[in-house]
């Protein structure tokens, strides 16, 4: 059986790994949000998404972890050619689905050819397979697959395969931890023989949640208190629902808080698949407390005072928030707080280490307050190490990480005497 990366190799975005064994299986197939990585180059070039290595094998199955766009947003290109089943849960079909739909419309909306079309993503759709959380399913002669719940967002799963008499375990994107949101991933699992693990924050061990979200709430108050407007960019997916939530459970309900772009719709999504959900009454109080902006003539209308906007995109790579920015971004009594992840090479990285970012392709510096808070909804290196503890596999393969923290990670596990390897993009490995 062999181990091939196909993207998410020393990178953060695109993630796609084929197992090939008696039976090939595709695990993910993802974009990445913005391949460029350098701020030297023409600032005029347009960020494109990027999808893993083709697949040049035939594949009997892909296994889908969660609808985050670094791992569905290529799923429909796999439709091009044929179809095969596509193995995942109702939730993270919903949730892929919009984020499929969205990229079209992009390209609609900037004129360009998109990676897919409506019949690839029907035929993705004509060929999905529910499979519940902790039920082994058959899903070709000799090959059993189980989900385990990766309490990182609706949907989202941890895959166990067994096949040729050796088992493989995929974690997608995981959180550890409990969350306002979900209870962490599922802590009784299988031993398996080989684990392929993000690393997205294998550098890192991450503050006190309580702390870092007191310190966050506290700079949001004293932006309105002193008559300014908080911009919370966020991923449409999760992030934004957590930030609903949080302002909520603190109460800062004395200004308006709006939400705008996609996440509406993610958010009506999450409240359809209320099972993920910790809490399902709380969060959809939460919910109550926004106001949704659903018309472009609002957004003028909502930053002449003091108020809260959560707003696509997380990354500032495009949506409603930069022209909240480009609107908001002299007054220094305003704040951009940052609360996600920010890929190299985006404009919310460029944004974090030089103080500017790309407004339709012209530099611009605001004089409103940058801040960043690690909300993370993966988990961090003791995290890591507990959960490779618990599974104990013969060999570990580091992904979905900078190259920093995947090249460290490994150097970690070989130390503790744990087997590790740090795939490249189109690298094989022999699983002996």
């Amino acid at each position: 059986m062999k181990l091939q990366c196909l993207g998410a190799g020393q990178e953060v975005g695109r993630s796609a790994f084929l197992l090939k064994g008696h039976k090939n299986f595709l695990f993910d197939y993802g974009l990445k949000l913005n391949p460029r990585t350098k701020y030297t180059e023409d600032i005029s070039t347009k960020s494109q998404a990027e999808p893993p290595l083709r697949v040049k094998d035939f594949i009997d199955g892909t296994i889908l972890s969660h609808a985050h766009l670094d791992h569905s947003g290529a799923i429909p290109l796999l439709y091009k050619d044929g179809r095969s089943p596509l193995f995942s849960t109702d939730a993270t079909l919903d949730l892929s689905n919009l984020l499929w739909n969205d990229t079209l419309k992009i390209a609609g909306y900037e004129k360009e050819e998109p990676l897919f079309n409506e019949n690839n993503i029907f035929d993705a759709n004509e060929s999905f397979f529910n499979i519940k959380l902790r039920t082994p399913i058959e899903i070709e002669k000799d090959v059993n697959l189980t989900f385990f719940d990766a309490g990182h967002i609706p949907g989202g799963v941890m895959s166990y395969l067994e096949m040729d008499s050796k088992s493989i375990m995929y974690t997608g994107d995981f959180r550890y931890s409990e969350s306002f949101l979900f209870k962490g991933c599922d802590k009784k699992l299988p031993k398996v023989d080989y684990l392929i693990t993000e690393t997205t924050y294998a550098l890192n061990t991450h503050l006190s949640r309580k702390n870092i979200e007191k310190e966050f709430i506290e700079e949001v108050k004293e932006c309105i208190d002193n008559g300014g407007i908080v911009i919370l960019p966020a991923f449409a997916i999760e992030r934004s629902q957590e930030l609903m939530y949080i302002l909520y459970a603190h109460k800062v309900n004395y200004v308006p808080i709006y939400l705008d772009g996609m996440g509406k719709m993610a958010t009506n999504i999450f409240k359809e698949h209320s099972k993920w959900i910790t809490d399902i009454k709380k969060f959809k109080r939460a919910t109550e407390s926004v106001e949704y902006i659903k018309k472009h003539t609002q957004r003028k209308k909502i930053t002449q005072k003091p108020c809260i906007i959560i707003t696509t995109a997380g990354m500032l790579e495009g949506g409603p928030v930069l022209g909240y920015i480009e609107a908001l971004g002299d007054d220094p009594k305003n704040k951009i707080i940052l609360t996600g992840f920010q890929v190299d090479g985006t404009n919310g990285r460029r944004l974090l280490d030089t103080n500017k970012l790309l407004i339709d392709g012209q530099e611009y510096k605001p004089k409103a307050k940058i801040c960043k808070f690690s909300f993370s909804a993966h988990a961090d290196k003791k995290e890591l190490d507990k959960f490779i503890d618990k599974v104990n596999p013969k060999k570990v393969f580091c992904v979905h990480g900078d190259k920093e923290a995947v090249i460290s990670y490994k150097r970690d596990l070989i130390e503790r005497g744990i087997d590790a390897e740090v795939p490249t993009n189109g690298s094989t490995f022999d699983l002996d």
